[in-house]
């Protein structure tokens, strides 16, 4: 994809306009500096200025200013990220992209290439993703492979969130409160209660429930309602000094209207020039309106629920010795029935019911002192299995058969998968003086995944039927060794800058969707990514202008390409995954904030990414499709943040303005124009008065009326054929809201 000069001008105007803001007014700043900001990207406390990676975080202030209901907000936050929901299953599973790297399928088949990090746990898949914005405590996103300490897949880079714990410090508590449109109501809190010196107890207890926005002029009515809740106790003890052990139990219910998908089948399509079931333009649905459907009956309910047990011992082993253990679990269970052709004919729906479970053990040694040397070592053990018994509803037989109009098949399939891994990691600082320190880290990983299917209609060797024998699946092993090392030298207290080699693995696997007995069996390989990075982390006029910036180059290698292609029999489709590209992605990325003057606060962050295929071969037609873009790796993204806080009367004010942009981007795989994304500009603002230990908000999301696709799909689309449809979902649209906050 290629920038214009309109999006280069815009992006330099935003850091042109932090920059010149802050050169006129920083000098009258005299009594504002900005907070250390404290990270845990390399699993110990330490200032973000000192970290030789490009992270951004958000404090628990930050936190508070914002009015985010789940992760998809959090893209602005950081450069060269893309955070959307697929809309293509209960409970908001994630497609996360950093720097031009990640997954857009809902299957829990394919590994997150990004991580979600909660209280040190991995969530395995994109379904539970989608963290809810609740009783956060920090937000840290790590660009770039994290194949040293995180593991498990994250070779795009890591979202690593932390909530907030129980306290011995006393009792406190906080209850909140909101409405927005569409009778959106949110109400949340927790207590905290200290039982002596050495055990506190923590409740915390989240309920939402809003109506749809999207119209469906098939049946008159406005469908895409949800209603969450959760309860979550946890607790901490302190047995003995520098002993402590924090529990945590979190349980989640979402029933919700199905998602919603929208016809945009084009006259090159099956649904368009057989059953005459077109979208209005390349870039209009059916409808004529990205928030109108054409649903063949009433909405369906659909149901995920979720339950997550996080276990920490930390343990002051000897001065400068810490042992941390840590146990998650996590669980899931779903349920949908949804119409994905968008269209008022019965063409193609599923029942998905399907569970997932993981738990994960992680054993450290971290020591950190005075001395020149600092390390962590750990092991690593994980497990997850998850089984989806898949009905679809075919009724386009007449066009794949030949059968009378209005014929309706039933496909069911069965598909069931294991993966066990398991990992050794190190990393450590030698500092040579004050000024040189050399970082050295590695990974070493072996997983095993296991597959079986059940499908009558697939044949297995020799013409047999494959049955899908799931007492004896598809198996097979991988291993690698994934290294770290990185340069960092300090010339001044204020000023860094490091070199950085990483590399990040993601194991291979088996398909989850297959329409053939090969695709079952046939595994596809590992991919990998080299990153090399040059970092800048700087901080001027006294601590009152921060600028960090980061230039890299990864080469990716063996690239996995989930794609839906055609085939024979069944639904007459499959998604299938390829090792058949390989790519470079090189960028630039800014990070700044600046307290301009007395209460004025301007942060803005700045993405430049370079994506190129180096080799893809089409695995249908062996067709050179190197000239593709990749997906979800707009060239550019800006964000721009003046705050500005004065006092009220008793109280104090605060007046926050987000600007996010977004370039062109394309979301499918064979860059169909109707899943291409134009320029994205959204705004976003709010007004908080707190007054003694209340705060009142009011704010608006999305006031520019940004409709962008949050996802779209080719079905069944290959070289020179067009496919049976694609299916497309929206952004959220514009939505004003109110919230009380009060705490104790």
């Amino acid at each position: 994809m290629r920038t214009s000069n309109f999006d280069l001008r815009r992006s330099i105007a935003i850091v042109l306009a932090v920059g010149s803001v802050a050169a006129a007014g920083i000098a009258i700043a005299e009594e504002n500096v900005l907070d250390e900001v404290v990270v845990t990207a390399r699993k110990r406390s330490e200032n973000l200025q000192d970290v030789t990676a490009s992270v951004s975080a958000l404090s628990p202030k930050d936190l508070a200013r914002r009015f985010d209901t789940d992760l998809r907000s959090f893209a602005d936050a950081a450069p060269n990220v893309q955070i959307d929901d697929l809309q293509q299953g209960p409970g908001s599973p994630a497609a996360i992209a950093i720097r031009g790297i990640g997954t857009t399928d809902v299957e829990k088949s394919f590994d997150p290439a990004a991580g979600v990090v909660v209280d040190g746990i991995f969530i395995g898949a994109n379904s539970g993703a989608m963290i809810k914005a609740l009783d956060l405590q920090s937000m840290e996103i790590l660009r770039g492979p994290q194949g040293t300490l995180f593991g498990r897949n994250a070779i795009a880079g890591v979202i690593n969130v932390t909530r907030t714990g129980p306290s011995t410090d006393g009792v406190s508590g906080s209850v909140r409160f909101g409405i927005a449109e569409y009778r959106d109501t949110q109400l949340d809190g927790y207590i905290n209660l200290p039982i002596g010196d050495k055990f506190a107890i923590k409740v915390g207890a989240a309920s939402r429930e809003r109506d749809g926005y999207y119209y469906d002029a098939t049946t008159h009515s406005s469908i895409g309602g949800q209603h969450y809740k959760s309860f979550s106790p946890s607790f901490l003890w302190k047995p003995i000094d520098g002993l402590s052990i924090n529990y945590r139990f979190d349980r989640s219910w979402q029933d919700q209207d199905t998602d919603i998908q929208l016809n945009m089948a084009q006259p090159n399509q099956v649904w368009c020039f057989h059953y005459n079931q077109c979208a209005s333009s390349v870039s209009s649905p059916q409808g004529g309106n990205r928030y109108v459907t054409l649903a063949n009956d009433a909405p369906k309910p659909a149901y995920f629920n979720s339950d997550m047990h996080t276990l920490h011992v930390a343990y002051d082993l000897a001065p400068g010795y810490k042992v941390d253990y840590l146990f998650g679990y996590f669980k899931t269970d779903e349920g949908a029935h949804q119409d994905w052709d968008g269209t008022p004919l019965q063409l193609y729906s599923t029942d998905r019911p399907a569970t997932y479970y993981q738990h994960s053990h992680e054993l450290r040694l971290t020591h950190a002192d005075s001395g020149p040397l600092s390390y962590t070592v750990g092991l690593y053990d994980w497990n997850s299995a998850y089984r989806i018994n898949l009905l679809s509803y075919i009724g386009f037989v007449d066009f794949l058969y030949g059968y009378d109009p209005g014929t309706v098949f039933n496909v069911p399939q069965t598909v069931e998968q294991h993966t066990d891994s398991y990992a050794a990691f190190f990393e450590g600082d030698y500092k040579f003086n004050d000024t040189w320190t050399v970082t050295v880290g590695g990974r070493y990983t072996k997983d095993k995944k296991t597959s079986g299917v059940i499908d009558a209609g697939m044949e297995g060797e020799g013409g047999l039927p494959a049955g899908g024998n799931l007492a004896t699946p598809f198996e097979r092993s991988w291993s690698q060794f994934t290294p770290k090392l990185s340069v960092k030298y300090r010339m001044t207290p204020d000023m860094m800058a490091y070199a950085l080699y990483s590399q990040g693995f993601r194991a291979g696997g088996f398909d989850g969707r297959p329409g053939t007995y090969e695709s079952a069996s046939a595994p596809y390989n590992p991919e990998k990514v080299d990153n090399f990075e040059l970092g800048w982390k700087s901080e001027y006029f006294e601590h009152r202008l921060r600028v960090n910036a980061s230039v890299f180059m990864m080469k990716y290698k063996n690239k996995q390409e989930e794609e839906s292609v055609p085939t024979a029999g069944g639904t007459g489709q499959q998604t299938l995954v390829i090792n058949a590209s390989t790519a470079t992605i090189q960028g630039i990325e800014l990070d700044v904030t600046a307290h301009v003057a007395a209460g004025l606060t301007i942060a803005g962050n700045l993405g430049y990414l370079h994506a190129k295929y180096d080799s893809l071969i089409d695995p249908v037609s062996g067709t050179d499709l190197s000239y593709l873009h990749l997906r979800r790796a707009p060239p550019i993204t800006a964000t721009l943040t003046p705050s500005y806080e004065w006092g009220i009367g008793e109280g104090t004010a605060n007046l926050q303005v987000d600007y996010h942009y977004v370039a062109p981007e394309e979301l499918t795989f064979l860059n169909s124009p109707q899943g291409h994304n134009a320029h994205q500009n959204v705004l976003n603002a709010s007004f908080n008065y707190k007054h003694g230990n209340t705060t009142y908000s009011v704010y608006g999301m999305n006031l520019s009326k940004n409709d962008a696709w949050t996802q779209a799909y080719d079905v069944g689309a290959a070289v020179g054929f067009g496919g049976l449809w694609t299916y497309a979902t929206p952004v959220a649209p514009r939505v004003f809201g109110g919230r009380v906050v009060w705490t104790f």
